[in-house]
């Protein structure tokens, strides 16, 4: 290596010249030598020298627009220092950068570099003549000029050096999205099908552009190397070091060539990396000072431009989004509805909950989204509400409110869109419908009728399309107000964000300590707003099995850092855990070969501010630093059947074709669809058909859901510990043509959890399943199965009720009637409630068995009509109340026999409006799950 020793340079021309000299020698008109330049060292207490370019040859990159850019896009920042020094380009995609300099710091000069020392390489193609088409070129030297040499302690922070190029060094240039970024560019030129991952066009790219860049370079007459050629001389080097030192630092990343690293020598290499010095370090690169602007000129630059926006906003029709969330969907979709009517409307959004009603008679536009609850309540964060529309029902409205519900509402348009389940039967989408009715009552004008999504039902579909038209009649109705014309309207309605969203993510190393410290439940509050707290198992008893085998299970959970409150028939929220066995089968599929378990930082794409050059990636509480592992594990739902969109994403990375087409067909086909969701396949089963597709992470977590809480009936009141809750429920087991075990999540993940696992919970408070405050009055529970629970909290707080009872006051009738299939199996606190017979704590207790030989087949509808005297004259004479409890199909047989025994002395319409006027009333509640 040739050494030009600039030690004696004073001044940036002196440095500019021997910088020549070392070009000239370097370049030897296309036979790369090798040359290395050293200016002088780091002194203490004196300015150093610099060499500003990273590189003594490299292009320009320029910001054309926003979305936009030209030339090498990690130099626009060095781009703009030029010309800011006062250099222009000719804005071209191969502008050579003039070299910066800088001595005792002074300001840096710029030189342009003379074009006699400049050797550039048309890049042309021996096969395809249109690739020449492209005019690609590159620079014959590669001269390093950022970096320090660190020469035993000696530091020469202004050194230049080159060798000669290998193929892939300047294939990755071309190719990289934070460089050329002509991927897709060079494709188009060979005729490739980018239609799909799985056609590797890609990689075909890549090797046609480094046989271009070696057949170019050679008939050029320029030196470069090929990849193979250069890995089995650095084997040798390597083979010589260990036999000579026993021993070369090596960085296998950056050894490895960019391509066909497994095919070369040095692949199978283990390499150790270490310091031996003298040795090339990285350093901060140079810029110029920043001029600081005070805070009165930024503001007198600022104010008239906000003026001007805030007169524009101002004129806007208003638009309120509320939203109400349980598991962040309608928290999601909200944001989205946000961001397109911010389009058109002075728009604001905020949780229900946070919404003051005496604002209600100001607006000009409400829209609402929420979801309902398996007992038909609202979510929590939309609970306020719920609570006023029942004050408002029962004429219990405080006088101070009394504005709200007399104001004059007829200017006041809305929308509703509710998220539901349509198997919780007349729950489904009961809280929007509680809501609709308030507002009609009010007087609100509806703008678009209320859509309700099955989540069942091709729920994106549907809640697509109550925005489209939403919009669309909003825009309609205060078109005089808009000011926005036919291109603006069209523009709104091509927008990415009336199209199924497709998330994309992509991930790196990370390594936080602080995030690394945060505990399950500190991040599942994070990611769904809530408030969990960590709850330890202490006491798992089975008490009953089910016709499967399965067990039924009374769990103990106690709080571990603070005292809870909740009444009897409330119920606590449960994070469950995917299982072991399928996080670690999907993650054997997954294409990634990276540590599973090595934290990483998720960001995610934003559509709205990316263009096809330029790519905006944010951070997201939805994707938090985590590893692999614990988004399949706890944070991930990889039980649910996958989306038609994550069915698409999948399509993309099959390999197989009869596979692709399969999977396209599902994305594609909603019939075909919802014909193989019918038999809920979770990712396991999806990847055991598809067996060619091998997902990548950032793909497969782009489409999967997150993972949602299950709710439990607590089965205990407050006892002496005012931290111990108890839960009863059956591992619920799914038959299903898949290979795979269809256990319920939460419950399998709970009855096999040890004794002292700590699980993320929350109390959920509610006014509705909940004893009334006067005890004289009478209680009809009505369960089945596991639908127990709610009740044993009855009993238990009525035995402690029963013992402060006085003389002379009355405890109502307390009655149960309960189904269950066979007395020795899963008859369930039988003990407990015998027990409470004899001590008169239970006024009665009647019991059906639907499946046991030594009774005859009963139901529990069956027992309620054999007790229809007793219940009519205890409901409609003596105000009782009724509480249901089971799966939905048995509450609404149970609801219909009720009707029966009430049409003894009412018609059928009458009946109906007195069920009604019951469940308004709170005196007829039920606790609803669908398996």
């Amino acid at each position: 290596m040739k050494l030009f020793d600039g030690r004696h340079c004073t001044t940036t021309k002196e440095m500019f010249d021997m910088l020549c000299e070392h070009l000239r020698y370097a370049t030897n008109d296309g036979n790369i030598r090798s040359a290395i330049t050293v200016f002088r060292q780091r002194i203490k207490n004196k300015h150093d020298f610099k060499i500003w370019n990273t590189q003594l040859i490299n292009y320009a990159g320029y910001e054309l627009n926003d979305s936009e850019t030209i030339g090498d896009k990690s130099q626009i920042g060095f781009t703009k220092i030029c010309e800011k020094l006062g250099w222009r380009g000719k804005r071209t995609e191969f502008d050579v950068l003039p070299l910066v300099l800088q001595v005792d710091g002074k300001e840096p000069d710029f030189y342009e570099i003379p074009p006699e020392l400049l050797v550039q390489v048309d890049i042309a193609h021996p096969k395809y003549e249109n690739f020449k088409e492209l005019n690609l070129k590159w620079f014959a030297v590669p001269a390093v000029s950022g970096m320090c040499l660190d020469a035993g302690g000696i530091y020469f922070n202004c050194v230049a050096f080159n060798g000669w190029y290998m193929n892939t060094e300047i294939g990755r240039d071309l190719t990289e999205p934070n460089r050329y970024d002509k991927l897709k560019v060079i494709a188009r030129a060979l005729d490739l099908d980018t239609s799909a991952n799985v056609t590797l066009w890609k990689d075909e790219v890549l090797l046609e552009t480094n046989k271009a860049i070696l057949y170019s370079f050679n008939k050029a007459g320029v030196t470069i190397v090929d990849l193979h050629t250069a890995s089995e001389s650095f084997v040798k080097h390597w083979e010589n070091e260990m036999r000579l030192r026993g021993g070369t630092p090596s960085d296998w990343v950056w050894i490895n060539p960019s391509m066909s690293a497994h095919i070369t020598p040095i692949f199978g290499l283990e390499m150790l990396n270490y310091i031996i010095k003298p040795y090339f370090e990285y350093q901060e690169l140079p810029r110029l000072a920043r001029k600081s602007i005070k805070f009165k000129t930024l503001m007198k630059s600022l104010v008239p431009f906000l003026i001007s926006f805030n007169k524009k906003k101002k004129i806007r029709p208003k638009c309120s989004i509320l939203y109400a969330s349980q598991t962040g969907k309608s928290e999601n979709f909200s944001n989205q509805t946000f961001k397109l009517f911010s389009k058109v409307f002075n728009t604001k959004i905020m949780v229900l909950n946070d919404y003051n009603l005496r604002n209600l008679i100001n607006e000009e536009l409400v829209l609402l989204i929420t979801s309902t609850t398996g007992n038909g309540d609202s979510p929590i964060n939309g609970k306020n509400l719920e609570d006023f529309i029942i004050q408002f029902n029962t004429n219990n409205i405080n006088k101070k409110n009394d504005f709200i519900v007399n104001g004059e509402y007829s200017k006041v348009r809305f929308s509703i869109l509710g998220l539901g389940d349509t198997s919780y039967g007349d729950n489904f989408g009961a809280f929007p419908k509680l809501i609709i009715s308030f507002f009609n009552k009010l007087g609100l004008k509806e703008i678009y009728p209320m859509v309700i999504a099955d989540q069942m039902d091709n729920e994106e579909e549907k809640m697509l399309f109550w925005l489209k038209n939403a919009l669309n009649e909003s825009i309609k109705e205060f078109r005089t107000k808009l000011k926005i014309t036919e291109n603006e309207i069209k523009e709104i309605f091509d927008s990415k964000l009336l199209k199924g969203k497709k998330l994309k993510l992509r991930s790196f190393p990370f390594s936080d300590s602080k995030q690394m410290a945060k505990n399950i439940w500190t991040i599942l509050s994070s990611i769904f707003e809530k408030n969990l707290r960590p709850f330890e198992i202490v006491e798992k008893e089975i008490i009953g099995h089910q016709p499967n085998n399965e067990p039924i299970l009374r769990v103990k959970l106690r709080s571990i850092d603070c005292d809870i409150n909740y009444s009897p028939g409330n119920h606590i929220e449960i994070f469950g855990q995917n299982s072991r066995e399928n996080v670690d089968f999907i993650l054997s599929r997954l294409n990634n070969s990276s540590d599973f378990d090595e934290i990483i930082r998720l960001e995610v794409l934003d559509e709205n501010l990316s263009t096809n050059v330029s790519e905006l990636w944010l951070s997201d509480k939805k994707y938090p630093a985590m590893s692999i592992r614990q988004a399949l594990t706890h944070y991930f739902d990889i039980a649910k059947p996958l989306s038609q969109e994550g069915c698409r994403v999948l399509a993309l990375q099959a390999l197989n074709e009869k596979d692709r087409e399969n999977l396209n067909k599902l994305a594609t086909d909603w019939k075909a669809y919802e014909t193989w969701k019918a038999d809920y396949p979770n990712l396991v089963d999806l990847l055991k058909s598809f067996f060619s597709v091998n997902p990548d992470f950032n793909s497969l977590l782009a489409v999967l859901p997150h993972l949602s809480s299950r709710f439990y009936s607590i089965s205990s009141c407050l006892s002496k510990n005012k931290r111990e809750v108890e839960i009863t429920f059956g591992v619920l087991k799914n038959v299903s043509k898949f290979e795979s075990s269809h256990y319920g999540l939460c419950t399998k993940f709970m009855a096999d959890a040890p004794i002292g696992m700590l699980i993320p919970a929350e109390i959920i408070q509610s006014n509705k399943f909940i004893l009334p405050k006067d005890l004289s009055i009478p209680i009809i529970m009505i369960g089945t199965g596991t639908g127990i629970a709610p009740f044993r909290s009855f009993w238990q707080q009525r035995q402690i009720d029963h013992q402060k009872v006085t003389i002379g006051e009355k405890l109502g009738h307390f009655i149960l009637f309960y189904g269950c299939r066979d007395k020795e199996k899963d008859f369930l606190y039988r003990e407990e409630l015998e027990f409470l017979k004899k001590t008169n704590v239970l006024t009665e207790f009647h019991v059906a068995f639907s499946r046991d030989k030594h009774f005859p087949k009963e139901y529990v509808q069956e027992k309620l009509d054999q007790h229809s005297n007793k219940i009519r004259e205890l409901v409609m004479n003596k105000n009782a109340h009724i509480y249901v409890c089971g799966i939905s199909h048995m509450a609404n047989e149970v609801k219909q026999k009720l009707k029966d025994i009430f049409s003894e002395q009412m018609n059928s319409q009458k009946v109906d409006e007195f069920v009604t006027n019951l469940k308004k009333d709170n005196r007829y509640n039920e606790d609803i799950f669908n398996s």
